[in-house]
C-alpha cells in the first residue's frame, strides 16, 4: 500500500495551550502568595513570643534578684520610685570593691519603662555604673513597707512588697513578692 492513499491525521502536538499555562501559572502563584503569607505569619509569632519571653524572664530574674538583695541587707529603704538597700560591713582586706560598698539603688525608670541597678561607693556614696534590669515596665511598685520593731527595739522595715507588671504588644504579665531583711526578721 503506498502512503498516497492514506488519510492525513492531524498531528497532535505534545505540551500546553496557552489557556491552560495561564491558568496553572495562577493557581501556582496563588498557592505561592499563600505560602508566603502563612510563613510571614509564622514568623511574627515566633518573633513576638521570643520577644515576650525575654521581656518576661528579665522581669522575673530581675524580681528575684531585687527579693535577694532585700534579705541579705543589713536594712532597707524604700521610696516610691527606688529602693535602697543597705549592705552589711564587708571587711576591706576580704574584699576591697565590696568593703567600699555603701548601697544598691533599684530604680524604676517611668520614662524608659525600665528598672535599674546602681551601686553606691565610698563615704560619699560615688555612684557607680548604672545597670539596666528590665525593661517594658508598664508600672512598678515599691512598698508601701511593713514597718516593725527588731530585736533592738528599734523601728525598722520588716518587708517590701514589690510588684512588676510588664507588657509586650498585647501580652502582659503581672509580677508580684515581698521580702524583708533577715536581721529584721527576728521579731517579725
Amino acid at each position: 500500500m503506498s502512503n498516497t492513499y492514506r488519510k492525513a491525521l492531524p498531528m497532535r502536538r505534545a505540551g500546553l495551550t496557552l489557556i491552560e499555562t495561564m491558568v496553572s501559572l495562577a493557581i501556582t502563584s496563588s498557592l505561592l502568595v499563600a505560602v508566603a503569607a502563612a510563613y510571614n505569619a509564622s514568623a511574627s509569632a515566633v518573633t513576638a513570643n521570643a520577644n515576650f519571653f525575654k521581656a518576661t524572664q528579665a522581669a522575673r530574674i530581675t524580681m528575684n534578684q531585687m527579693l535577694s538583695e532585700i534579705r541579705q541587707a543589713e536594712s532597707v529603704q524604700v521610696y516610691s520610685e527606688h529602693i535602697d538597700v543597705i549592705r552589711p560591713a564587708v571587711n576591706m582586706a576580704v574584699d576591697p570593691v565590696l568593703g567600699t560598698e555603701v548601697f544598691r539603688r533599684f530604680q524604676y525608670d517611668s520614662t524608659n519603662s525600665r528598672i535599674t541597678l546602681q551601686i553606691f561607693y565610698g563615704a560619699s556614696s560615688t555612684p557607680g555604673t548604672l545597670y539596666e534590669m528590665a525593661t517594658n515596665l508598664s508600672s512598678v511598685s515599691f512598698g508601701p513597707a511593713m514597718m516593725g520593731r527588731d530585736w533592738n527595739n528599734t523601728l525598722v522595715v520588716q518587708h517590701v512588697p514589690i510588684t512588676l507588671n510588664l507588657k509586650v504588644g498585647n501580652d502582659f504579665v503581672n509580677l508580684s513578692g515581698s521580702a524583708g531583711p533577715r536581721r529584721a526578721q527576728q521579731s517579725f
